[in-house]
């Protein structure tokens, strides 16, 4: 970090500190209780000898898109997102079954070596073209470093962030690899997204990646259950890439399926039904939004992701 910078730093993390003792506390306590696992989980997965692909025995196992640890946890988006792919795959007469959502790492490697799971919202993204077939988009994200505003790394350059700060990320998604790939020196890997902000809340990484909308739901949680704790205001930094989000099916299933599956999707996008899922989960329905005009443009099915130009490197 450029000389200058940690004197604000420092004074942001002891005032916050002081009025936050009992609840970091608490939230170290449980990256240690969630984080230690799940990176078991993925050292043995990684480290066992990797069996050959399996066949596929005409069930799709669909990855449910929320840990039922925090099913609670009021979020709009995964009832949205499990209730698309639960009715689509429905409506398309296939065989299913639903399973509890595993940490993120643990589910790519599955997929990589078994066919037919189903995860999403997924990042399709070079590398995974191989593993997966693909049905949607069915959202569309901008990628973003997050802090404190009162740090200073709002005033750097995308590249000197890069090289410089401690940027929490979860581990085996999209964004790691990209932040790896344009050089990021100091990535820390949690195993679920919602471990990212109390990692930065307790100092233990300076900026996290995550999607705006999941972080202004859990600012909203921590300070709805801890009002005597003050939060420092969280701002975006550096929108660096956009990417449309698809539903993943790993390995060689039949390739009727997958035409009959997007077909179905795209019947939902002009039959109204993703329009009222949406509004089942109060999610905007408002047909105006660059958004929506997005999602129900059926020419921007197979579109991926795109680097934003914007980037002050």
């Amino acid at each position: 970090m450029a000389q200058g910078q940690w004197p604000a730093l420092r004074s942001l993390t002891l005032r916050f500190k002081k009025r936050a003792d009992c609840l970091v506390a608490v939230l170290i306590l449980a990256c240690v209780l969630m984080v230690g696992p799940g990176a078991v989980q993925a050292d043995e997965a990684t480290t066992g000898e990797t069996p050959g692909t399996s066949p596929f025995n005409g069930t799709y196992i669909i990855h449910l898109s929320e840990s039922t640890r925090v099913q609670s946890s009021g979020r709009p988006e995964p009832g949205y997102f499990d209730t698309l792919a639960i009715e689509l795959f429905t409506k398309a007469g296939l065989a299913v079954e639903i399973v509890p959502q595993m940490p993120w790492k643990r589910q790519m490697e599955l997929a990589g070596r078994e066919v037919g799971h189903v995860i999403y919202p997924t990042t399709r993204i070079d590398y995974r073209e191989d593993v997966f077939q693909w049905v949607g988009p069915v959202s569309r994200t901008f990628w973003n470093l997050f802090g404190f505003v009162d740090t200073g790394w709002s005033d750097m350059a995308f590249d000197t962030l890069l090289r410089d700060a401690r940027i929490g990320v979860l581990m085996g998604s999209a964004r790691e690899g990209y932040l790896r790939d344009r050089g990021a020196k100091q990535l820390v890997m949690v195993p679920r997204e919602e471990l990212l902000l109390p990692m930065m809340m307790a100092d233990r990484v300076d900026l996290i990646a995550i999607g705006g909308n999941i972080l202004r739901h859990y600012l909203d949680k921590v300070r709805a259950e801890y009002p005597e704790v003050r939060i420092p205001d969280v701002t975006g930094f550096k929108p660096y890439r956009t990417c449309y989000l698809y539903i993943a099916i790993s390995g060689d299933v039949p390739q009727s399926d997958i035409t009959r599956l997007q077909t179905q999707l795209d019947r939902f996008k002009t039959d109204g039904f993703f329009i009222e899922n949406r509004r089942m989960h109060g999610l905007s329905t408002n047909l105006d939004s660059a958004f929506l005009k997005a999602m129900l443009d059926l020419d921007n099915n197979g579109v991926t992701c795109v680097d934003l130009t914007d980037i002050d490197t």
